[in-house]
C-alpha cells in the first residue's frame, strides 16, 4: 500500500532571495519597534541615549521640535509594509507555479491524445483517394 505524496510546487531562486530580503526588513522593523519601547521605558529620558537618537533622527528628517519621529511607529510601519510585500511575493510566485503546472498538464494531455490516436495507414489514404476520384 503506497501512500500518495502531495506534489509540492517549485520554489524559485528569486523567490528565496525576496523572502530573505523581506525577512531582514521585517526583523529591522521589529528591532526598531523594540528600541522605541526601550527609549521610553528605560531610565530617565534626559539621560537615555535611545531617546537622544530618536530626537537626532527626527531633526535629521526635519521634523518640528515638538514632534518626534518615534522608533515604535517607524518600526511598526516597516514591519507592516514588509509583511504586505511578503504576501504579494507569495501570491505572485504561487500563481506563476500554478500556471506552469497547468501548462505542463495541458502538454501531457495533448501528448497522451497523440499517443492514443492511431497512425494513418498508407492503404487507407489510397482508398480515400480512389473514392474521391469516382
Amino acid at each position: 500500500m503506497a501512500e500518495e505524496t502531495k506534489k509540492r510546487r517549485a520554489i524559485y531562486r528569486n523567490e528565496i532571495i525576496w523572502y530573505a530580503i523581506l525577512g531582514a526588513l521585517w526583523l529591522f522593523g521589529l528591532i526598531l519597534a523594540i528600541l522605541g519601547v526601550c527609549a521610553y521605558n528605560v531610565g530617565r529620558i534626559s539621560n537615555n541615549p535611545l531617546y537622544g537618537a530618536e530626537k537626532a533622527w527626527a531633526s535629521f528628517f526635519g521634523m518640528a521640535e515638538g514632534s518626534i519621529l518615534d522608533f515604535r511607529i517607524v518600526g511598526s510601519i516597516v514591519m507592516i509594509v514588509s509583511m504586505l510585500l511578503f504576501f504579494v511575493i507569495i501570491y505572485l510566485y504561487s500563481s506563476k507555479a500554478n500556471e506552469e503546472m497547468a501548462s505542463e498538464r495541458r502538454r501531457q494531455e495533448r501528448l497522451r491524445i497523440l499517443m492514443e490516436s492511431p497512425l494513418p495507414d498508407k492503404s487507407d489514404a489510397k482508398e480515400a483517394e480512389k473514392t474521391e476520384e469516382k
